[in-house]
């Protein structure tokens, strides 16, 4: 079986001009269960397969779905757009905030408070736990 596009994905107008599966073939070979099912439009079983695959071994798409190619780059090329907005804004928010969020940072250490960590890096000796 190869891999192929989800049946809720193909349009209607494609979905239209796939070959209809008679209901006498439906029942027969459990077509509902078959991945290369294009669901039902018009009342009628659509196949994405140009032959059915227990048919045919070769498994040929139908060339309708072909159709399909430029809009589905058109709608990758205006997502990739979007990302790449805002994946800049997110990055210049980042930059806004970098000194904020490195010290707080800082303050979640445990040694940040500490009157021997204070003036470098931390002795070993924790005060906390001689004073308490």
């Amino acid at each position: 079986m190869r891999e192929r596009i989800k049946n809720k994905q193909i349009t209607k107008e494609i979905r239209g001009q796939l070959p209809v599966i008679t209901p006498a073939m439906f029942r027969e070979r459990g077509c509902s269960y078959c991945p290369y099912y294009a669901g039902s439009y018009e009342k009628f079983p659509r196949c994405m397969m140009a032959a059915c695959a227990w048919d045919d071994e070769e498994e040929h798409f139908h060339p309708v779905l072909r159709q399909m190619l430029p809009e589905f780059k058109r709608k990758m090329e205006k997502a990739e757009e979007k990302y790449l907005e805002l994946k800049t804004a997110y990055e210049l928010l980042m930059s806004m905030f970098e000194a904020e969020m490195a010290q707080e940072e800082l303050e979640k250490d445990e040694c940040y408070d500490c009157c021997y960590a204070k003036c470098g890096p931390c002795i070993g000796l924790c005060y906390k736990t001689l004073k308490g």
